[in-house]
């Protein structure tokens, strides 16, 4: 998946107060991304808006739910120390006027200036799409002029600990496999991972230097051929999640893990880790 940067269809918005994100047509499909204000602020909440039409300009009144929700909306600073999973349905009702608009829109608090990448993940007529996108956040402070790229294989958030652990060193163009090991402040293994949006667990993938970003999902047989309608089966309740991926190049790597536990409903836990794999 590279870098796509997408157009914007200006007649959909007030251009005097909202941003444009440069742009690039998709083949069936236009999509385009806008922030509001122009442009957004470190520090301060605007809105991340995604109009999905066809070539000849007419919304996709029928976006498809994938993984619970319409559109998945990650988004990723250019250093790495940002990342948000985000969808329209965490904050608002999506409306007749929404979905007659082909349009969903997030709040978005850049905590950074800089670079953001948008990546975005949704289904229509039963097959998966993705586009990425990117804006710019104007303001103080900037973010580091790269990403820090030191192997973490142990992270932590809200007291639950997850340690990354590689079946043999990951190596560009073959099959990856990897597994996290949960635990929580006590040290105890944690076995009551409940599904997230569709999957045991969820994986957002990103290079240096942001032009390829992928989203995978905790490893069930079968999954490369499941279309959006599909339920992924509950195959992890801890305390190890696997996953299985082929990475495009060789290079440094940064991964977040999202998952979600019975015991916290409502917690979405948030792993990061960085790894390098043999080009």
């Amino acid at each position: 998946m590279m870098l796509a940067l997408l157009a914007c269809d200006p007649s959909a918005i007030d251009t005097a107060d909202t941003a444009v994100v440069e742009d690039t047509e998709i083949t069936g499909y236009e999509v385009s991304t806008w922030t509001d204000p122009e442009p957004l602020v470190a520090g301060s909440t605007g809105e991340l808006y995604v109009q999905v039409t066809d070539q000849d300009g007419n919304p996709i009144e029928d976006l498809q739910q994938n993984h619970d929700r319409l559109v998945h909306d990650v988004l990723i600073s250019a250093d790495w120390t940002f990342f948000a999973h985000l969808h329209h349905e965490d904050y608002y009702d999506v409306t007749v006027d929404d979905l007659k608009a082909g349009t969903l829109h997030v709040p978005v608090t850049p905590p950074l200036a800089g670079r953001y990448l948008v990546a975005l993940n949704w289904a229509h007529d039963n097959q998966w799409q993705s586009n990425e996108s990117a804006f710019e956040a104007t303001g103080e402070p900037p973010m580091a002029a790269e990403p820090d790229t030191t192997p973490v294989a142990e992270a932590s958030d809200e007291g639950v600990t997850g340690t990354l652990a590689w079946a043999s060193q990951p190596m560009a163009g073959y099959s990856a496999t990897w597994t996290v090991t949960l635990r929580d402040a006590e040290g105890n293994d944690v076995t009551d991972i409940e599904q997230y949006l569709g999957a045991d667990a969820h994986a957002a993938l990103v290079n240096t230097t942001l032009d390829w970003v992928s989203h995978t999902h905790a490893y069930v047989p079968g999954m490369e051929t499941m279309s959006p309608s599909m339920d992924m089966p509950h195959l992890y309740p801890g305390p190890t999640v696997d996953f299985r991926y082929v990475f495009p190049a060789g290079g440094a790597y940064k991964m977040w893990v999202q998952l979600t536990r019975a015991s916290q409903p409502g917690l979405v836990y948030t792993l990061p880790f960085v790894f390098h794999v043999e080009g």
